[in-house]
């Protein structure tokens, strides 16, 4: 009865608006699903190329780190070469150095020996011991230099403030005892010192005087020697020391080192032209078919939902044209169209016209 009043229609005719409105209801829940698997679909491919994008990310990543862990492997063997091969030419040449001071600096040495023995010697007939050649006997009675001067002040300061007032700290006792201590201490610093003093300036004066003048030619050659050591030292011209086989190899190592170091960049370099965009179509080439093939399953419901959805429009349309202005909205429902059945087939209702006014009185009670 499209187009037409079907108020005055009968149980037939409700049937057919029924089977409409029951049909619209199941494109209504196939677009819901549709709908909801499409979302689930899309979800699907975010993660798979998702993937896909950190399959190639981790996987270029891992090939690089091959390449430059091999090559670093070798550069790491030839940089700990030639860290050996330099260690054992700094030694050969601190070993010809040492042997080239030991040469040239030989009859000083030897000079100064024979000037100890000299000294030695002379003390011994003067009953002198030995231990009073040395520079800590000169510096305290002898002093002829400002550093020396120095020294004796520094050792007298010591002797008797410092040390005494450390010593005195120490002491529980009154400020009597301390006091007492502490000259005692001082007494005893100046009692050792006047008796190396009267051993050493008044009963053998012209002998330590004497001995002085040999001391200061020790000590010219000790400041030749430390100048010919000086010398020696900051000598740059390293021929003389037969160091040509070490710097041979260093030059090999430093050659294989830059050579590896111009083959990894080569590497590298054709790694980001090339071997890198092979990898992502590889990978891409592998994965991509299943990312396509869900591609193509969100086109094809894409297509459905589209083709259902105007087939619920034009339902909607028919129902709203037809059959709505006649029989109301509120009873367009497979619930009310069936209690409007039950009416008519009661016998309650004649048409479908007192069906509804039925349904709409007792809506209001």
């Amino acid at each position: 009865m499209e187009g037409q009043n079907i108020l005055y229609g009968n149980v037939e005719d409700l049937r057919h608006v029924r089977g409409i409105v029951e049909a619209r209801g199941k494109v209504r829940d196939e677009i819901i699903f549709l709908n909801s698997e499409k979302v689930r679909l899309e979800k699907d491919v975010k993660a798979e190329e998702k993937q896909l994008a950190d399959n190639i990310d981790n996987t270029l990543r891992k090939r690089r780190e091959q390449v430059v862990a091999n090559f670093d492997k070798e550069l790491q063997k030839s940089q700990e070469r030639l860290k050996k091969v330099r260690n054992a030419r700094g030694k050969e040449k601190d070993k010809k150095v040492a042997e080239r001071i030991k040469d040239e600096t030989a009859d000083l040495v030897t000079e100064n020996k024979n000037i100890h023995e000299e000294i030695r010697t002379f003390f011994k007939q003067k009953g002198i011991p030995t231990v009073c050649d040395s520079n800590v006997v000169y510096t305290l009675y002898f002093p002829n230099s400002p550093k020396q001067m120095a020294i004796l002040a520094l050792v007298f300061f010591v002797g008797i403030i410092a040390l005494p007032s450390l010593i005195t700290s120490l002491f529980i006792g009154g400020w009597f005892i301390r006091a007492i201590v502490f000259i005692l201490l001082q007494a005893a610093f100046l009692g050792l010192y006047v008796l190396g003093y009267n051993y050493t300036r008044v009963r053998n004066k012209e002998a330590f005087i004497d001995m002085r003048v040999k001391r200061n030619a020790i000590r010219k050659n000790e400041s030749k020697i430390n100048r010919i050591k000086k010398s020696i030292k900051k000598d740059k011209d390293e021929d003389q020391y037969g160091l040509h086989e070490y710097d041979e190899d260093i030059e090999e190592i430093e050659d294989a080192i830059e050579d590896i170091v111009r083959k990894k960049n080569e590497v590298l370099s054709d790694f980001e032209k090339t071997t890198k965009n092979d990898i992502c179509e590889e990978i891409t080439k592998r994965d991509m078919p299943k990312i396509d093939d869900i591609k193509k399953k969100i086109s094809e419901t894409s297509i459905k939902l589209k083709e259902l959805e105007q087939k619920q429009k034009d339902m909607s349309i028919n129902l709203s044209t037809n059959y709505g202005p006649y029989l109301g909205e509120e009873n367009m429902t497979v619930d009310r169209i069936n209690m409007l059945i039950g009416l008519i087939e009661n016998h309650e209702a004649s048409n479908i016209g007192d069906a509804v006014n039925i349904l709409k009185n007792s809506s209001k009670k």
